[in-house]
């Protein structure tokens, strides 16, 4: 397990919510938050689908379903800059 040295640095916090309308993944960029390193990702959805994040740098994201679905999409970065 690893933890967070604390740096008196508070963290970025970009949200976003975006409409999803029959696709596999969605790409997603927060490159105005200016991370130093790679940020934590937590996404879901507003329906039953299975969600994963991969390709994760410290400007983008691609967020993957389970299935092609009609929704909206939720989605919250974390990192430090």
């Amino acid at each position: 397990m690893s933890s967070i040295k604390n740096t008196g640095t508070l963290p970025r916090i970009f949200t976003c919510s975006d409409a999803v309308n029959r696709v596999d993944y969605v790409d997603i960029d927060f490159s105005s938050l200016n991370l130093a390193n790679l940020p934590a990702i937590s996404a879901g959805t507003n329906v039953d689908v299975n969600v994963h994040v991969s390709d994760v740098t410290r400007t983008t994201a691609r967020i993957h379903f389970s299935q092609k679905f009609v929704g909206t999409v939720y989605y919250t970065v974390i990192g430090f800059n």
